[in-house]
């Protein structure tokens, strides 16, 4: 651990001023700003401030499993479906083997025509990013086109206007998101959790 250089923090009457209060951080590199600032009003203790710079890290990419149902022939899936035997359904003794029998031959004609293929998920969705911000992003891709396609003061103020929306509203969410899984969080190992995965706390490995 690493403290930050601080002038004296505490100062009351008829005492020397002292460093009472520290920043300790594991990497200075990482310490965009410092400082300080008096609170006179309230008390003997000097306001001390960090802004500390971290990088989320690189989030690994999910492999899923889905069908692409946009891409059916759906004439020739009308015309196989009307040619399954149904009649193992009929004949069979139980609801649940009728059950049975009935998504077997559904999910044969689900492979056959839309067949479960791995997706690779690059970027996972934003925890918060919300409905609204999502409306707001397609505004300002809109106004961004219009104004590519015709660069008029008119345009570029509403791309202006609507891309300084989504920013505040981006930004705000975010701000939102870390408060309320830092401070209003209970638990400290989900903390420490959300932390990690802002890049907080992670210890490098060093190679020899």
């Amino acid at each position: 651990m690493h403290i930050l250089p601080l002038n004296a923090t505490h100062s009351s009457p008829n005492c020397s001023p002292t460093l009472l209060d520290l920043i300790f951080v594991s990497s200075p590199d990482h310490v965009e700003k410092h400082g300080q600032c008096t609170a006179v009003e309230f008390s003997y203790h000097d306001l001390i401030f960090f802004s500390y710079k971290v990088r989320p890290p690189k989030a690994k990419p999910r492999i899923l499993l889905q069908r692409n149902f946009g891409g059916i022939d759906l004439d020739l899936l009308r015309k196989n479906a009307a040619e399954i035997d149904w009649s193992d359904v009929f004949i069979a003794s139980g609801v649940d083997d009728k059950l049975h029998i009935f998504n077997s031959q559904l999910i044969q004609l689900f492979d056959k025509h839309a067949p479960i293929r791995p997706v690779r998920m690059k970027h996972l969705p934003a925890p918060w990013l919300t409905t609204e911000i999502r409306i707001l992003q397609q505004l300002k891709n809109s106004a961004r086109t219009r104004y590519k396609l015709d660069p008029s003061p008119s345009n570029r103020e509403k791309y202006k206007k609507y891309r300084n929306r989504c920013n505040k509203a981006c930004r705000d969410a975010q701000r939102r998101h870390i408060h309320k899984s830092v401070l209003e969080e209970s638990d400290p190992a989900k903390v420490w959790r959300f932390l990690k995965s802002l890049g907080v706390g992670k210890i490098k490995q060093q190679i020899a």
